[in-house]
């Protein structure tokens, strides 16, 4: 307000209250009058604050005119000054101060077909814009339309394909961009909030405004979920445009020492080389030679870029997280069995570059709310060689190039690249040779399990389940159209059980051997499992008959086979208790040494009911390790509990010929058709699972990760909800330029959620978003040789309590105890190196946990009734990402000597270092 229409309260006050309101209303009409006196005063935005726990309230700037052309239909012209309107406002839409930003830069570009720099950005933004009204400001650029364009950034005469520098402006749709910034002193230091926007107008003649969108950024935060580059400055796709042209460059040796001149840093070039990072030719040592054919003896060339701060950032290591390349290979090239070794490897890796062109270019989230982008399949329609070079970057256009038996000749400009590289139809054309097999459904036609009922048999028939019972299943398998597959044609089926689903304990992993099935079903099957060195009789000098204690499957893939106790050699006794479940034992002091790899033992073999066999795999001083039981050649654990001082004997063994007998594999019924000698004999074939009284023990188990990770080995087995899991795989070859390449197709989980024991409903517990938080990066997840597909396959064993990776047991040289591949520890360590989310990175929790899930918020107790040690439940969880020494003592030091953790002292909700306030991203 003026000081001419400042009101004098005390003065009005004598004239009554009456008086007072009435001179106070005329007072405020004549300063907001049109005539005379001085402009209205605006007012001044609350500068926001940003507490320890808060969120950024977010810079959203809005561009809602550009103004000053002077040609037709406000079209601008060479010498117009371009004045920009634009609106400054939190996420909320409450105002901001233009005053209050760290930084502000204002640009303009284009035309939009082809983007050269045309004014540089200018810093004097925040100073020089004039305030409109609350949150409203106006910008008019110091420097007039120039007639040229301006040189790119960092320009050598090392690049110049597609540069217009110095040329004459075409007329066209050009585009004005904004970047601000607001910082707030928090967690000691600056935190940076970036605002950016843009919005487009025409130069000359051009009537039609061309938005150019060959990516969104809905497209880019799939991964990066708040797409932020230069320290936190950019944060809009089409910003990074304005600088990212046609020939611009990074900085170089002039500039900064260690840089390269000739580092392209045009959009279409620099995103793909860095998404592509590992697999590019030149960073694998990958060029042309002369005559065209490859060069596989090329100095390797890392992927470098200077980065925000100066420093050298390699890209070399990046690989593209998107299935299926991120895993499988595109088909092999020709010639490439004719290769040496050495080369057919980096070929392999050549293979793995991206192909998901659709992940950047396509629609972001498929059948949901966002769009794809407007102009998109200009990638298929309108190859350059920029963009194409940028991956195949082996590629010299001034040379031929070979490539499956076709010549491509010297590519001078890009006026011939559509000749051969059409959007579709032959294998040359841009979909087609970006078309990985794996999503193309003429060859991978889809596979899914479908489930009609799992069942208890051979119990009380009540649906739950119980020690004792089987597990029935009714499946058939389908292809994406619905129409039967045989399961005989299958290259794997598997099954998993587990549960509780508040601390899954795996009961049993096993494979169904397809040949079992005929015809394409439905199938009813009991869930199978293996019977290792089963005692299924003596045999004598008579030919004679045996029967296993379950109905056998022996056929290809689950064949019976018997062995013939022929003797007994070292003995010795267990120097300690051995539990039920167990896969190891320790023998007295000093007798480790009388036993060796695949020895069989027999354990009180004097002691009917008691007399068991094992195998053993390993030998570590006193202690004989057996295996674990999701392997097919050792047998995981023991079946009854042996005391100390329990004989141990080696059991000589002699292999039974399967020609010298027969199977009835409903029955059981082994029948000895010639002599097989005498001696106890053993059976190891497939049978029907049978539900244990007892947890069998984790994925590779070991004592390392026990009851304090919620292992609940030899532990009771509990009623609740457990998960039953049915998925497969099948293969298929596809032959091009006369080389053969298989692929495995997986099959994503077909689960069912059943009862244990006296369960009465459905309890699942959602540690995370599942398969749709994995997917916005991965598309899909295959592991295992591509068997393996989808999170609800994974989950079913990685999610099981204390699941360890190569213990030594199974490899002596390499392995180790301890090593967790359980996903609350594995996942988290395994993305805390290269998590794309911005700007939080592995710390944003909500990106796989999801927004509304507050599971990772404290973690689980985990507890079993019996269970003698607590669970560490966040050594587990919290350790996996803070696993500094340092950080691992923490947590060793605020945990009792029983085991039980203080952690929520501090770091419970409500508590100042709560995980929630550590963790906000901001």
């Amino acid at each position: 307000m003026s000081t001419a229409c400042r009101l004098s309260l005390p003065a009005r006050a004598r004239a009554g209250t009456s008086a007072l309101w009435i001179s106070l209303l005329l007072g405020v009409a004549a300063c907001n009058s049109g005539g005379g006196g001085s402009a209205p005063e605006i007012g001044v935005a609350p500068d926001p604050v940003v507490g320890a726990a808060d969120s950024l309230p977010g810079v959203v700037v809005a561009i809602t005119s550009v103004r000053g052309g002077t040609g037709t239909n406000g079209n601008f012209k060479v010498g117009d000054s371009i004045t920009v309107d634009f609106t400054l406002n939190r996420n909320d839409g409450v105002a901001l101060e233009l005053s209050k930003m760290s930084r502000g830069g204002i640009m303009v570009s284009g035309p939009t077909a082809n983007y050269q720099r045309v004014i540089a950005s200018q810093a004097d933004l925040i100073t020089a814009a004039k305030k409109t009204a609350l949150g409203a400001y106006s910008y008019t650029f110091s420097q007039a339309i120039p007639e040229r364009y301006l040189a790119p950034l960092n320009d050598t005469a090392a690049l110049t394909d597609g540069e217009m520098t110095d040329l004459p402006l075409l007329s066209g749709t050009y585009t004005v961009g904004i970047e601000l910034r607001k910082d707030y002193a928090l967690d000691g230091g600056l935190i940076r909030d970036p605002g950016n926007t843009t919005a487009d107008f025409l130069i000359g003649d051009a009537s039609t405004l061309e938005h150019r969108e060959t990516v969104t950024l809905a497209n880019c935060n799939q991964c990066h979920e708040q797409l932020r580059a230069h320290g936190d400055n950019r944060n809009n796709i089409t910003n990074c445009l304005l600088c990212h042209t046609s020939g611009a460059e990074d900085r170089n040796t002039a500039t900064v020492a260690g840089g390269t001149p000739g580092v392209a840093i045009d959009f279409k070039v620099m995103i793909h080389k860095i998404h592509a990072g590992k697999y590019l030719p030149s960073v694998l040592g990958v060029g042309t030679n002369p005559d065209g054919s490859r060069n596989y003896a090329v100095t390797k060339k890392p992927y470098e870029m200077i980065g925000y701060g100066d420093s050298l950032i390699d890209f070399s290591a990046i690989v593209w997280p998107a299935w299926p390349s991120f895993y499988t290979a595109m088909p092999r090239d020709a010639g490439f069995t004719l290769l040496s070794s050495t080369n057919q490897s980096l070929e392999n890796l050549l293979r793995r570059a991206p192909v998901e062109c659709d992940k950047c270019h396509g629609d972001p989230d498929g059948a949901g709310p966002l769009a794809a982008p407007a102009q998109g399949d200009l990638i298929y329609t309108q190859p350059t060689r920029a963009a194409c070079s940028s991956c195949h970057d082996d590629w010299d256009p001034n040379l031929p190039y070979t490539s499956n038996t076709s010549t491509m000749p010297v590519q001078p400009d890009d006026s011939a690249c559509k000749n051969c590289h059409r959007e579709s139809g032959t294998a040359l054309d841009v979909r087609d040779a970006h078309t990985h097999p794996l999503k193309d459904s003429t060859l991978a036609a889809g596979l899914h399990f479908a489930i009609s009922t799992v069942t208890d048999v051979g119990g009380n028939g009540n649906g739950k389940f119980d020690a004792g019972e089987k597990v029935g299943v009714t499946f058939q398998v389908l292809n994406d159209e619905g129409t039967p597959i045989a399961a005989s044609t299958l290259s794997r089926i598997e099954a998993v059980l587990s549960g509780p689903t508040e601390n899954p304990q795996m009961l049993v992993n096993m494979r169904f051997a397809p040949a079992y099935f005929s015809g394409t079903g439905p199938y009813t099957v009991n869930m199978p499992a293996l019977y290792f060195y089963e005692p299924i009789g003596t045999s004598t000098a008579a030919l004679e008959t045996f029967t296993t204690s379950s109905p056998q499957w022996n056929v290809t893939g689950a064949a019976t086979v018997l062995l013939r106790r022929t003797g007994t050699g070292n003995s010795t006794t267990l120097d300690a208790n051995a539990p039920v479940a167990q896969n190891y034992i320790d023998v007295a002091a000093g007798t480790g040494s009388l036993f060796v790899k695949d020895n069989y033992i027999v354990i009180e073999d004097a002691v009917v009911g008691r007399r068991e066999y094992m195998r053993v795999q390993y030998v570590d001083g006193d202690r004989l390790w057996f295996g674990n039981q999701f392997r097919t050649t050792y047998k995981p654990g023991l079946k009854v509990a042996h005391a100390a001082g329990s004989t141990v004997d080696v059991a000589t063994t002699a292999s039974i010929a399967a020609a010298n007998y027969s199977v009835d594999g409903l029955t059981g019924l082994i029948t000895e058709l010639t002599e097989f000698g005498s001696g106890e004999i053993l059976a190891n074939y497939t049978g029907d699972f049978v539900v244990p009284s007892v947890y069998p023990g984790a994925l590779m188990e070991s004592p390392t990760l026990g009851e304090d990770w919620g292992d609940w080995l030899g532990l009771p087995v509990l009623s609740g909800t457990y998960t039953f899991d049915l998925h497969g795989a099948r293969q298929f070859v596809t032959t091009r330029s006369g080389e053969n390449t298989t692929y495995t197709e997986g099959a994503d989980a077909t689960y069912q959620h059943v009862l244990f024991g006296d369960a009465t409903e459905i309890v699942v517990t959602e540690r995370v978003v599942g398969q749709d938080a994995c997917n916005t990066c991965h598309e899909n997840i295959q592991f295992h040789g591509g068997s393996r597909r989808g999170f609800n396959v994974c989950i079913q064993c990685h999610g099981t309590a204390g699941a360890e990776l190569g213990p030594v047991y199974e490899n002596p040289t390499t392995g180790h105890y301890g090593d967790s591949v359980e996903f609350r520890n594995f996942l988290h360590n395994a993305h805390k190196e290269v998590f794309p989310d911005m700007p939080g990175g592995v710390k944003d929790c909500t990106k796989c946990h999801g927004a509304d899930n507050t599971a990772w918020t404290l973690p689980a107790e985990r507890l079993h009734p019996q269970q003698t040690v607590p669970t560490r439940s966040w050594r587990a969880a919290c350790g996996s990402c803070h696993d500094s020494a340092a950080q691992l003592a923490h947590i060793d030091a605020n945990t009792s000597p029983s085991g039980a953790e203080a952690c929520t002292i501090c770091h419970g909700e409500g508590d100042e270092l709560n995980v929630r306030t550590k963790h906000t991203v901001r």
